[in-house]
């Protein structure tokens, strides 16, 4: 999966681009930036992963425990 997909799911389970900047250590602008197809540093790759990894987790738990 790239970033621009990994960025794509996190905003469709309701983050926006400041919540994804402040949780990945990084700024709006970046993540805008990424989301457009430039290039970022593997440090904030791999920080957007992990997010999208903790938030499918969450997500994959509420919908268990709402069945």
């Amino acid at each position: 999966m790239t970033v621009q997909e990994m960025l794509n799911r996190l905003f469709q389970l309701g983050l926006s681009q400041t919540e994804v900047a402040e949780l990945c250590g990084t700024t709006q602008p970046t993540i805008s930036r990424a989301v457009n197809g430039s290039m970022v540093s593997y440090k904030i790759g791999k920080a957007i992963e992990c997010l999208l990894g903790k938030r499918e987790r969450a997500a994959k738990r509420s919908e268990i425990q709402a069945a």
